[in-house]
């Protein structure tokens, strides 16, 4: 019994977990300036070598867009991989490549935007434990400046990553009974990538 009670349980184990929080991010100031109302956001780019990768693009592409949509954070003006190759001779960008010298003058004119949201998918698997990897970065079309970059890998596998899912799902999704211990968050790529996508633009200033 004694040697019972000193190796606690998985279930306490994960009670006494606190739950993640992304800390790899910078913001510039809390709040974002005036000048910043609309964004053009670029996609998701897509591997040619990582079929992985490429999926979780395709599919975490459109629950980006809904997470910022909600935020009201800022105009949201989505950019096609078909428009962003017309605009800048490519269908996708990071904010770590070498940009061509009017990259942000395009994207302006073409879209009247006051700064670009890069985003990218770093790692991505779609069976237990999940993963998604996000790098992104909000850059004013003006002066180039970085007000927001964030970069983090969600491993469902990690026990502060799974109390994180579970409470988010409890609280942010339609389930058919919230009080359920198992939210199926951390079995469905969907689920979990909406998690991911809610806690990185939760980091992101405010209006």
């Amino acid at each position: 019994m004694l040697m019972g009670g000193c190796a606690a349980s998985p279930g306490l184990r994960r009670a006494l977990t606190a739950a993640y929080k992304p800390a790899n991010v910078y913001v510039r100031q809390p709040i974002l300036p005036p000048a910043i109302r609309r964004v053009a956001v670029l996609p998701l780019p897509r591997s040619p070598e990582d079929g992985d990768q490429a999926a979780g693009a395709d599919s975490l592409g459109p629950l980006w867009l809904d997470e910022l949509v909600k935020r009201n954070i800022f105009e949201v003006v989505p950019v096609s991989a078909e428009d962003l190759h017309t605009i800048t001779g490519r269908s996708g960008w990071s904010a770590e490549d070498e940009l061509p010298l009017d990259f942000f003058q395009r994207l302006r004119q073409a879209t009247g935007c006051d700064a670009v949201l890069f985003a990218c998918l770093t790692a991505y698997r779609a069976y237990p434990p999940l993963r998604a990897g996000w790098r992104a970065r909000l850059v004013d079309s003006s002066q180039h400046l970085t007000w927001w970059s964030i970069d983090e890998l969600f491993d469902a596998g990690a026990g502060s990553v799974a109390i994180a899912a579970e409470a988010y799902a409890r609280a942010e999704l339609n389930l058919p009974n919230p009080l359920l211990s198992d939210t199926g968050v951390l079995h469905s790529p969907r689920r979990f990538g909406q998690y991911t996508t809610w806690a990185v633009a939760s980091t992101l200033p405010h209006r």
